[in-house]
């Protein structure tokens, strides 16, 4: 059972009488990844704040692991010990990469032991232990700020933008560290531009828009294996085989829902993905309506009302869903 972290109920936060965020309901569990996306200014930094206990909302209710948060109090002061957020331009001392990464134990009273080279070693900077802060690039700075919440084992840990500042070898070790964190029971939120990040590693997905926690990107996310057949590719997910373009080696793929298509009867087409389904719900959103169907695992196509209608969909029907597999995107391998 996955222990409670956060409860949010309809917390709003206000800046000179203008509201930059308002989120009627949210919950971050334990042993989970969230993930947050949203553009810039969207509110997802002073969402991490408030979850770190640094800014308190103008209204609103928040628990922690059951028990209400009194911003201001010395329970407040407690559980932000709890926490720790790792910014996106991390502030570092005018002192030694060791001292920096020192710092949050000497704060909390915590002697340093092999914790200071532990943490610089799984960021994949031993090297630079005495190195001055003030002489690492942005991409080094953000691993040891990094390294500082590594060392200090919070049960919650929150990242804004982790790898924003990162080249991509480094990035994917980031990333690791964020699965690892999240499978020793950590609670842990990040915010993100990247899509694909986002889903390759949150548990949950979240949008942020104009301040307002909105349902996530309709994209089919799916985890599972690889195989291969001569010289075609196919992973399988619950019971589905899904043909891939030639040398993927997948562990998770996103199907794009604009690229499903469906139909009554199978398509007589170049496409090599094709499965019967059914459908289980539709929700009209504009021009378009969102039809989720059940091919052994639930997917959601996006199709236009006017195909809707002409096929003459409902609840129920028995349809058939089509693909390519340049719609299939490679989000881990």
């Amino acid at each position: 059972m996955i222990a409670p972290g956060y409860r949010l109920r309809d917390v709003r936060v206000e800046f000179g009488g203008q509201r930059v965020l308002e989120v009627a309901a949210l919950d971050v569990l334990h042993g989970q990844v969230t993930a947050l996306v949203g553009p810039n200014g969207a509110g997802k930094t002073t969402l991490l704040r408030i979850l770190a206990f640094l800014l308190p909302p103008t209204d609103g209710n928040i628990e922690f692991n059951g028990r209400r948060v009194t911003f201001g109090t010395r329970d407040a002061e407690r559980l932000r010990r709890q926490v720790t957020l790792v910014a996106q331009t991390p502030l570092l001392f005018r002192r030694s990469v060791r001292a920096n990464v020192a710092y949050g134990l000497r704060a909390r009273g915590r002697a340093a032991d092999g914790r200071i080279g532990a943490a610089l070693a799984q960021v994949g900077l031993p090297q630079l232990a005495d190195r001055p802060a003030w002489k690492l690039s942005g991409g080094e700075a953000q691993r040891v700020a990094l390294a500082r919440a590594l060392a200090i084992d919070p049960p919650v840990y929150l990242f804004d933008e982790p790898t924003a500042n990162v080249d991509r070898e480094h990035a994917g070790i980031i990333e690791e560290l964020i699965a690892a964190l999240a499978a020793t029971g950590r609670a842990v939120v990040l915010t993100t531009h990247n899509l694909d990040q986002a889903y390759r590693l949150g548990d949950v997905v979240h949008s942020l828009v104009s301040g307002r926690i909105t349902p996530a990107p309709l994209v089919n996310v799916l985890r599972g294996t690889t195989s291969r057949t001569h010289d075609e590719s196919y992973f399988d997910s619950d019971g589905l085989r899904i043909e891939l373009a030639s040398g993927s080696v997948p562990r998770v793929i996103a199907i794009d829902p604009e690229h499903i298509i469906v139909s009554r009867e199978p398509l007589h087409s170049s496409a090599r993905n094709s499965f019967a389904a059914t459908i289980v719900k539709a929700e009209r959103e504009g021009a378009s309506v969102i039809v989720t169907v059940d091919c052994g695992r639930p997917l959601v196509a996006r199709i236009t009302r006017h195909s809707y209608d002409e096929l003459a969909l409902n609840l129920g029907t028995a349809v058939w869903i089509t693909f390519k597999s340049s719609a299939v995107h490679v989000l881990s391998t």
